[in-house]
């Protein structure tokens, strides 16, 4: 697979890794500093990422099992693009991402239901009927009528501005939190799918390797009978079989847990089959053009975690603000207007009421729970400060470690490459020496073992090259594909 391919392939990683970039291009700016409230329309979800999350979320209207999920048709070899469509609609982790998203929203529309008034509707029913010392009773009175009352909290000092903003963040924290869940699915699948197709191709060359090794044992057994060759040469190829069919049985072992691994990635059942499409045969890495610097910027303004740490960090200073100020006097209006009637021996009479206030409440003293409440506010604004600073060197970790692990698989690829050549070369010179009675059979197994391990070696650069170039868009928020990428089969 050429490199302009790994890219695309990587391409549903770039576009969906992308995802976060309409909503996440830029550094945190400076008008998000703590004390300053405001959410910018960078930060909020991009368009085709709520409709992924919402796609990704239909699964929630309709109760219906994991086994009632259509399977695709095996005869159709899926490629990455079409799995990790799959897994962006079936698989739990979108469900959860976008119930937490609901949940913030929801929490937002609580936190506004401060700003308005409470009013409250009732109707008294009272008999009554007075004894007096001596015995004495007076008639029997009914009290009866409706009643309304409100009750709005005017100012009180930032509390529930406080609260909103909050809410405001939690809910961009969700946001943001939805879109690094979808990248984080993403990856696993492609490495899911590429650790398929990697095995796959380790039990294909394994079972050439077994061809060879059975090739061996009967050249061995047919010069034995000819009298050219002992039976410690047929028990040495007998030995190298043996060793064949055992690291085959083991490469399917392997790929048979892959396929479950992939199945489960996407949203099926462990025993799910799902026909891949091969990955193409010549892999040519190209590096991204961009310096590490350059990677490290761009991981700095794309990754939705590092933007939804800022938001929760944002939370936290809200919070705090709104802790603050419930230390501070409120200032509260309240009104009733009711109806009275009284029904005393078949007489009634009625009333109306009304009555209106100003009510100025101060905490003198409340047990030091305000004072408690402010350094816990206060600790949890340190704490989202130190995780982000944490989150910020672990990015950059990653995309570090990413950079030289894709360094590294471009390079072993051609390596690789030239290994298996000359591996295959010296294997088929061997056998054909000791079918001539010029090399021994000690020779010819040495040469089978390497031709085999050259094998296990070029597939294993492709799938280091792959999960490397995987890794690293992950890790940076999403490679940009060449325009001149082709589609995928």
């Amino acid at each position: 697979m050429s490199c302009c391919m790994a890219l695309t392939h990587c391409g549903i990683s770039t576009e969906a890794m992308n995802l976060s970039k309409t909503s996440a291009s830029q550094q945190y700016p400076e008008h998000l500093q703590p004390g300053r409230h405001h959410i910018p329309p960078f930060m909020r979800i991009s368009i085709i990422t709520r409709l992924l999350i919402m796609l990704a979320a239909s699964g929630l209207t309709v109760s219906t099992a994991l086994a009632d999920t259509p399977v695709p048709n095996p005869s159709q070899p899926l490629t990455l693009i079409q799995l990790t469509d799959l897994a962006l609609t079936n698989n739990p982790a979108t469900k959860l991402a976008w119930a937490s998203i609901r949940s913030g929203e929801a929490g937002l529309e609580l936190a506004r239901a401060g700003y308005w008034p409470d009013l409250t509707v009732s109707y008294n029913l009272q008999r009554l009927r007075e004894v007096g010392l001596a015995g004495t009773t007076s008639p029997n009175e009914t009290v009866y009528g409706p009643d309304i009352s409100l009750s709005y909290l005017l100012w009180d000092f930032g509390v529930r501005s406080g609260t909103v903003d909050a809410a405001k963040f939690s809910l961009m924290d969700a946001h943001l939190s939805g879109d690094q869940t979808m990248q984080d699915l993403i990856l696993t699948v492609e490495q899911d799918y590429y650790q398929v197709l990697g095995l796959d191709a380790l039990q294909n060359a394994d079972a050439q390797s077994l061809k060879d090794a059975e090739a061996n044992y009967d050249a061995a057994n047919q010069r034995k009978v000819s009298g050219l060759a002992t039976l410690g040469d047929v028990y040495q190829a007998e030995a190298a079989l043996a060793g064949a069919k055992l690291a085959l049985q083991t490469a399917q072992g392997q790929l048979a847990v892959a396929r479950g691994t992939l199945a489960v990635a996407v949203g099926y059942s462990a025993d799910t089959t799902l026909a891949l499409a091969p990955w193409e045969q010549n892999v040519t890495p190209q590096l991204p053009p961009q310096g590490m610097q350059e990677l490290l910027d761009e991981a700095r303004k794309a990754r939705p975690e590092l933007l939804a740490v800022k938001a929760s960090e944002q939370s936290a200073v809200a919070n705090l603000e709104a802790t603050q100020g419930r230390g501070w006097p409120t200032l509260g209006l309240s009104a009733d207007a009711g109806r009275t009637s009284t029904r005393i021996t078949g007489q009634t009479t009625t009333a109306n009421n009304y009555t209106a206030g100003l009510t100025l409440s101060f905490p003198l003293f409340t047990g030091f729970a305000n004072e408690a409440a402010n350094r816990q506010a206060q600790a949890a604004v340190d704490t989202a400060q130190a995780t982000s600073e944490q989150l910020m060197q672990q990015v950059e970790l990653e995309v570090w470690q990413a950079y030289q692990n894709m360094l590294t698989a471009a390079a072993t690829v051609e390596t690789s490459e030239t290994q298996l050549k000359s591996a295959q070369e010296a294997a088929d010179v061997t056998s054909a020496r000791y079918k001539n009675g010029l090399d021994t059979i000690l020779d010819v197994l040495t040469a089978q073992a390497t031709l085999a391990n050259a094998r296990v070696q070029q597939i294993q650069a492709r799938l280091n090259w792959f999960t490397a170039l995987d890794a690293m868009g992950h890790s940076v928020g999403g490679l940009t594909a060449p325009k001149d990428a082709p589609e995928l089969p």
